[in-house]
């Protein structure tokens, strides 16, 4: 049997979170941090983690080493893939397409340093100060080597409690004022929503201006809302503390309920979208307490289409001065959440040419109505959001459609890449998530900025003197080398086929002069144009010039297309000939010696034989 805990050391989860979060036990909160430093130290350390360490920063935003040494093409796995003979075509092929995204991600990445720049976010941790993440860890490893004390799981000793904090060069996005202590919803208690406002739960992106302390719920079914709302994240995140679930009379509250609420939630059906924003419009500029009204409009057909009643919302904010609205139109909402590629912008600025409005999933959907909240970019925003169907995620993996990557029509002249916008918006969403851009972050670059920021920097790139641009990174240079390796590899494969076809032209044309050479000795022999001691081999030394010139002349006339196309056309003549006496394409020969058949059996057999009895006989000969 196990001793028995002392007193006051069992205690229940819920419980152990609130002693941390009211600062009851700063002892072992002190040691929990100190435990997790050196475990997380200790793993970056460790040789297996190789892909985890953080290597010499040289940007205002982390980047990926590639995944691509500079001496090997990226032919690995768990046999030999690579040919005695070098790559094949279609894995250059590949290779280059896999490096052309590599190079259009890193220009993503390059406007991410220039949006930082601009935000603030370099100068300010230069200001404070401190020790970068990277400068932490070699203190660490230098203390390691030293003899230094080794913690649990690998990691160093304690780290002193006066030690600076690490400070982080991020993206500023512009947060929202005012949001106020409680949140109002009405018409979900979705808990992906409720998660989010609570702002208070491991492993989650924490939003700064988050500091509710009631999220009121107003729905029609109470009690089978607080059912779907209790959940372990509500009970270990302290949600049940915050949330107030109560039955709503009607599709809106009632002025009553807004009192207190600095912001304010709606989810409305499209179909009723027309009838119950002017309603809105006129609570929310009735409520003096009430500063932000988010509205999510679910079900819409189409993504380019005015929401009927918004404006009278965007009327009844005053420009911002009464309140600032923001909405966001969505189509149906899945229940399955799959890690897709996901479309967030503007309403009507839509990158997929149908204008029919795909789906989205229901976290993605209340995770950005959530941080719609948050930041200031959206205020006074109509914004529209989907999925990208599977066949539009595929496609928008490719390189842009231009240079060696371009489609072309029949005169050589490159189409237009259709996918254009949505590959541009697919690099800019995959360079901030390798960088370590937050949800509320990327969700302010992509409605600040826009696609149309991002073409506008690939068009004319401000700071072109910048330390970041004078100086090429260790990828641009690896790239360079791949790019030579490829470009050697090609230029050797085209030489070889090239010789090889040489090589058979000359094959094929030395038998055509052959043939011409022995055929032609023997119609001048019979004619008496040489004279009777020549040999066959001797004349071929003779005329090997002028039999090479007509065999020449042979080549180019059956590889002609012209040629081609008659022997196709011969070809498909002859489909079915077995049963046709005369046919269209038939040797000369073939024909006159069948006609000569027909009038002699005709002759000796017409008073006995139908015609085609004597069709018969003729192709059984």
């Amino acid at each position: 049997m196990h001793a028995a805990a002392p007193p006051g050391l069992i205690k229940s989860s819920s419980h152990w979170q609130r002693e941390v979060k009211i600062g009851v036990n700063n002892n072992c909160k002190s040691a929990a941090m100190k435990l997790l430093r050196s475990t997380f130290v200790g793993f970056c350390l460790a040789r297996t983690a190789a892909a985890f360490t953080v290597q010499p920063a040289h940007r205002g935003v982390a980047r990926l080493s590639s995944p691509a040494s500079a001496s090997a093409l990226q032919m690995v796995g768990i046999h030999d893939q690579t040919p005695a003979g070098g790559p094949s075509d279609e894995d250059i092929k590949l290779e280059s397409a896999f490096r052309q995204v590599l190079r259009e991600v890193d220009l993503a990445k390059d406007y991410l340093d220039w949006l930082v720049e601009e935000s603030g976010g370099a100068a300010a941790s230069a200001e404070e100060g401190g020790p970068t993440f990277a400068e932490v860890i070699a203190e660490k490893a230098e203390a390691s080597a030293s003899g230094g004390e080794v913690g649990l799981f690998g990691g160093g000793g304690d780290i002193p409690e006066s030690s600076p904090a690490v400070e982080e060069t991020v993206y500023q996005p512009s947060l929202r004022s005012n949001l106020g202590s409680i949140v109002l919803l009405t018409g979900t208690v979705d808990p992906t929503l409720l998660n989010v406002l609570n702002n208070n739960f491991f492993g989650q992106d924490l939003v700064d201006n988050f500091d509710f302390t009631t999220i009121k719920a107003l729905v029609k079914d109470a009690a089978s809302a607080r059912k779907r709302a209790i959940s372990r994240e509500a009970r270990y995140g302290g949600l049940l503390d915050k949330l107030v679930v109560e039955e709503l009379n009607g599709s809106l509250p009632a002025a009553a309920d807004l009192e207190g609420a600095g912001s304010w939630i709606i989810q409305v059906a499209h179909a009723e979208a027309g009838t119950l924003l002017p309603q809105i419009a006129d609570l929310a500029k009735a409520a003096g307490e009430l500063k932000h009204v988010i509205v999510m409009i679910e079900g819409s057909p189409t993504t380019d289409a005015a929401i009927e009643g918004w404006d009278a919302v965007v009327a009844a904010s005053v420009g911002g001065e009464a309140f600032q609205p923001t909405l966001l139109s969505v189509g149906a909402l899945d229940d399955e959440y799959s890690e897709t590629f996901s479309h967030v912008g503007k309403l009507g600025e839509d990158n997929i040419p149908s204008g029919a409005m795909p789906s989205i999933s229901k976290k993605r959907a209340y995770q950005l109505v959530a941080h719609a909240l948050a930041i200031e970019s959206t205020a006074g925003e109509a914004l529209a959001a989907y999925d990208y169907p599977a066949p539009t995620v595929e496609m928008a993996m490719m390189p842009e459609a231009k240079g060696e990557f371009a489609k072309r029509d029949d005169d050589g002249k490159e189409l237009e890449d259709k996918m254009a916008d949505v590959k541009l918006e697919g690099r800019m969403v995959r360079a901030m998530r390798e960088t370590g851009f937050t949800q509320v972050m990327e969700l302010d670059v992509l409605i600040e900025k826009g696609l149309e920021g991002f073409k506008a920097y690939i068009a004319d790139p401000p700071n072109k003197e910048n330390a970041f641009t004078k100086a090429k990174s260790a990828r641009d240079e690896e790239d360079e080398k791949i790019m030579a390796i490829l470009e050697e590899e090609t230029a050797k494969s085209d030489a070889r086929k090239k010789a090889e076809a040489e090589e058979a032209r000359k094959i094929e044309v030395e038998g055509i002069a052959k043939e011409w050479a022995i055929k032609e000795y023997s119609l001048r022999m019979l004619g008496g144009d040489l004279d009777q001691s020549m040999s066959e081999k001797d004349f071929m030394v003779a005329t090997w010039d002028e039999a090479l010139a007509e065999a020449n002349k042979t080549y180019d006339r059956i590889h002609s297309e012209e040629y081609l196309r008659q022997v196709e056309k011969a070809d498909k003549a002859r489909v079915g000939v077995e049963n046709k006496l005369f046919w269209d394409g038939m040797p000369p020969a073939l024909r006159k010696k069948r006609e000569v058949m027909v009038e002699k059996v005709k002759k000796q057999y017409m008073d006995l034989l139908s015609e085609a009895e004597l069709e018969q006989i003729i192709l059984s000969e």
